[in-house]
Protein backbone atom coordinates (compact mmCIF):
# COMPACT_ATOMS: atom_id res chain seq x y z
CA UNK A 1 0.00 0.00 0.00
CA UNK A 2 2.80 2.16 0.63
CA UNK A 3 4.09 1.56 -2.31
CA UNK A 4 1.14 2.79 -4.15
CA UNK A 5 0.73 6.11 -2.50
CA UNK A 6 4.52 6.94 -2.88
CA UNK A 7 4.09 6.04 -7.08
CA UNK A 8 0.51 7.94 -7.25
CA UNK A 9 2.58 10.75 -5.15
CA UNK A 10 5.45 10.71 -7.72
CA UNK A 11 3.04 10.51 -10.70
CA UNK A 12 1.15 13.29 -9.55
CA UNK A 13 4.33 15.56 -9.00
CA UNK A 14 5.46 14.45 -12.60
CA UNK A 15 2.05 15.61 -14.00
CA UNK A 16 2.08 19.09 -12.45
CA UNK A 17 5.81 19.47 -13.24
CA UNK A 18 5.04 18.56 -17.12
CA UNK A 19 1.98 21.09 -16.55
CA UNK A 20 3.77 23.66 -15.02
CA UNK A 21 7.02 23.57 -18.15
CA UNK A 22 4.39 23.47 -20.49
CA UNK A 23 3.20 26.99 -19.16
CA UNK A 24 6.83 28.41 -18.84
CA UNK A 25 7.49 27.38 -22.36
CA UNK A 26 4.11 29.24 -24.04
CA UNK A 27 4.86 32.18 -21.85
CA UNK A 28 8.38 32.95 -23.54
CA UNK A 29 9.94 34.25 -20.91
CA UNK A 30 12.77 31.28 -21.15
CA UNK A 31 13.67 32.77 -24.60
CA UNK A 32 14.17 36.35 -22.42
CA UNK A 33 16.12 34.55 -20.21
CA UNK A 34 18.02 33.42 -22.71
CA UNK A 35 18.62 36.25 -25.11
CA UNK A 36 19.44 38.30 -21.94
CA UNK A 37 22.37 35.65 -21.19
CA UNK A 38 23.43 35.95 -24.83
CA UNK A 39 23.37 39.77 -24.90
CA UNK A 40 25.43 39.52 -21.61
CA UNK A 41 27.87 37.17 -22.20
CA UNK A 42 28.40 39.29 -25.73
CA UNK A 43 28.89 42.42 -24.01
CA UNK A 44 31.17 41.11 -21.57
CA UNK A 45 33.24 39.73 -24.32
CA UNK A 46 33.10 42.99 -26.42
CA UNK A 47 34.98 45.13 -23.25
CA UNK A 48 37.71 42.30 -22.77
CA UNK A 49 38.63 42.84 -25.92
CA UNK A 50 37.68 46.51 -26.07
CA UNK A 51 41.13 47.46 -26.92
CA UNK A 52 41.86 45.44 -29.90
CA UNK A 53 38.04 46.01 -31.12
CA UNK A 54 38.56 50.04 -30.96
CA UNK A 55 42.07 49.97 -33.29
CA UNK A 56 40.84 47.00 -35.31
CA UNK A 57 37.63 45.42 -35.65
CA UNK A 58 37.02 41.86 -36.03
CA UNK A 59 35.90 41.82 -39.71
CA UNK A 60 33.85 38.58 -39.92
CA UNK A 61 31.97 39.32 -43.99
CA UNK A 62 34.23 41.64 -45.84
CA UNK A 63 32.40 44.99 -46.87
CA UNK A 64 29.00 43.65 -44.67
CA UNK A 65 29.30 42.85 -40.99
CA UNK A 66 32.24 43.05 -38.57
CA UNK A 67 32.82 43.41 -34.50
CA UNK A 68 33.30 46.68 -33.43
CA UNK A 69 33.40 48.14 -29.68
CA UNK A 70 31.45 51.42 -29.19
CA UNK A 71 30.38 52.79 -25.46
CA UNK A 72 27.15 54.42 -26.46
CA UNK A 73 26.08 56.81 -24.11
CA UNK A 74 22.51 57.65 -25.99
CA UNK A 75 19.89 55.44 -26.43
CA UNK A 76 19.36 53.11 -28.95
CA UNK A 77 21.48 53.42 -33.07
CA UNK A 78 22.53 56.89 -30.84
CA UNK A 79 19.15 58.39 -30.23
CA UNK A 80 19.50 61.02 -27.48
CA UNK A 81 20.91 64.52 -26.70
CA UNK A 82 24.62 65.31 -26.51
CA UNK A 83 24.59 65.10 -22.07
CA UNK A 84 25.76 61.36 -21.41
CA UNK A 85 24.44 62.14 -17.92
CA UNK A 86 21.43 63.55 -18.95
CA UNK A 87 20.71 60.79 -21.56
CA UNK A 88 21.39 58.13 -18.57
CA UNK A 89 19.16 59.17 -16.38
CA UNK A 90 16.16 59.50 -19.15
CA UNK A 91 16.65 56.24 -20.69
CA UNK A 92 16.95 54.80 -16.87
CA UNK A 93 13.18 56.29 -16.59
CA UNK A 94 11.92 54.98 -20.10
CA UNK A 95 13.37 51.62 -19.93
CA UNK A 96 11.47 51.32 -16.32
CA UNK A 97 8.47 52.58 -16.93
CA UNK A 98 8.47 50.83 -20.21
CA UNK A 99 9.24 47.73 -18.57
CA UNK A 100 6.72 47.98 -16.06
CA UNK A 101 4.19 48.27 -18.04
CA UNK A 102 4.87 45.51 -20.59
CA UNK A 103 5.20 43.33 -17.16
CA UNK A 104 1.27 44.35 -15.88
CA UNK A 105 0.26 44.31 -19.47
CA UNK A 106 1.75 40.64 -19.86
CA UNK A 107 0.20 39.53 -16.33
CA UNK A 108 -2.63 40.84 -16.96
CA UNK A 109 -3.53 40.03 -20.55
CA UNK A 110 -1.56 36.65 -19.84
CA UNK A 111 -4.73 34.47 -20.66
CA UNK A 112 -5.94 35.89 -23.71
CA UNK A 113 -2.54 36.83 -25.51
CA UNK A 114 -1.85 34.97 -28.45
CA UNK A 115 2.32 33.35 -28.53
CA UNK A 116 3.02 35.81 -31.03
CA UNK A 117 1.92 38.87 -29.14
CA UNK A 118 3.50 36.88 -25.71
CA UNK A 119 7.25 36.67 -27.85
CA UNK A 120 7.22 40.38 -28.80
CA UNK A 121 6.61 41.65 -25.70
CA UNK A 122 9.08 39.19 -23.82
CA UNK A 123 11.87 40.26 -26.86
CA UNK A 124 10.90 44.33 -25.94
CA UNK A 125 11.25 43.70 -22.25
CA UNK A 126 14.57 41.84 -22.62
CA UNK A 127 16.00 44.47 -24.37
CA UNK A 128 15.03 47.35 -22.22
CA UNK A 129 16.21 45.55 -19.18
CA UNK A 130 19.95 44.22 -21.14
CA UNK A 131 20.55 47.93 -21.76
CA UNK A 132 19.37 48.81 -18.40
CA UNK A 133 22.02 46.36 -16.98
CA UNK A 134 25.17 48.98 -19.00
CA UNK A 135 23.77 51.68 -17.69
CA UNK A 136 23.31 50.40 -14.04
CA UNK A 137 26.57 47.93 -13.09
CA UNK A 138 28.79 48.29 -16.20
CA UNK A 139 31.58 50.91 -14.92
CA UNK A 140 34.06 49.54 -16.98
CA UNK A 141 32.14 51.13 -19.93
CA UNK A 142 30.84 53.97 -18.24
CA UNK A 143 27.39 53.19 -17.46
CA UNK A 144 26.97 53.45 -21.26
CA UNK A 145 25.56 50.92 -23.69
CA UNK A 146 27.88 48.33 -25.06
CA UNK A 147 27.35 47.99 -28.82
CA UNK A 148 29.31 45.90 -30.99
CA UNK A 149 27.54 44.16 -34.04
CA UNK A 150 28.75 46.85 -36.78
CA UNK A 151 26.84 46.44 -40.44
CA UNK A 152 29.09 48.53 -41.29
CA UNK A 153 29.01 48.29 -45.25
CA UNK A 154 25.00 48.83 -45.08
CA UNK A 155 24.37 50.79 -41.64
CA UNK A 156 26.28 53.28 -40.04
CA UNK A 157 25.11 52.58 -36.65
CA UNK A 158 26.47 50.27 -34.21
CA UNK A 159 24.26 48.00 -31.73
CA UNK A 160 23.64 45.28 -29.35
CA UNK A 161 21.65 41.72 -29.32
CA UNK A 162 19.19 44.42 -26.70
CA UNK A 163 18.47 46.64 -29.66
CA UNK A 164 17.96 44.14 -32.15
CA UNK A 165 15.09 42.46 -29.09
CA UNK A 166 13.36 45.98 -29.19
CA UNK A 167 13.42 46.42 -33.03
CA UNK A 168 12.27 42.54 -33.78
CA UNK A 169 9.79 42.45 -30.83
CA UNK A 170 8.03 46.04 -31.88
CA UNK A 171 8.24 45.16 -35.45
CA UNK A 172 6.21 41.83 -34.45
CA UNK A 173 3.65 43.36 -32.65
CA UNK A 174 3.01 46.19 -35.46
CA UNK A 175 2.99 43.77 -38.27
CA UNK A 176 0.52 41.20 -36.25
CA UNK A 177 -1.74 44.88 -35.65
CA UNK A 178 -1.95 45.53 -39.49
CA UNK A 179 -2.54 41.14 -40.37
CA UNK A 180 -5.13 41.54 -36.97
CA UNK A 181 -6.72 44.54 -38.93
CA UNK A 182 -7.14 43.23 -42.48
CA UNK A 183 -8.38 40.04 -41.45
CA UNK A 184 -11.11 41.90 -39.12
CA UNK A 185 -11.61 43.90 -42.10
CA UNK A 186 -12.03 40.73 -44.26
CA UNK A 187 -14.18 38.76 -42.22
CA UNK A 188 -16.62 41.74 -41.54
CA UNK A 189 -17.02 42.13 -45.24
CA UNK A 190 -17.80 38.71 -45.59
CA UNK A 191 -20.52 38.56 -42.89
CA UNK A 192 -21.99 41.95 -44.72
CA UNK A 193 -22.32 40.01 -48.33
CA UNK A 194 -23.43 36.49 -46.55
CA UNK A 195 -26.18 38.29 -44.19
CA UNK A 196 -29.44 37.14 -45.43
CA UNK A 197 -31.76 40.01 -47.25
CA UNK A 198 -34.89 41.40 -45.50
CA UNK A 199 -37.61 40.74 -47.52
CA UNK A 200 -40.30 43.58 -47.24
CA UNK A 201 -43.72 43.43 -46.43
CA UNK A 202 -46.07 45.15 -49.08
CA UNK A 203 -46.87 47.86 -46.20
CA UNK A 204 -43.39 48.61 -46.13
CA UNK A 205 -42.74 48.68 -50.28
CA UNK A 206 -45.35 50.81 -50.32
CA UNK A 207 -44.60 53.35 -47.12
CA UNK A 208 -40.73 53.60 -49.29
CA UNK A 209 -41.88 53.96 -52.32
CA UNK A 210 -44.07 57.07 -50.69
Amino acid sequence: MALIYVLDAIKLLINNMNSKLKKFFKSFIWLGIFLYIVDLVTKLLAMKYSSTLMQEPLILIKGFLRISYVENKSAAFGIGTNNPQTNRIIYTVLALAGFAYIVYFYIKKNKTLKGLEKAALVLIATGAIGNLTDRTFFKFSNHCVVDWIDFYGIWPYVFNIADSCVVIGAAMLIIHLIVSEIKASVKKKKESVNEPKKILSKEEIERLKK
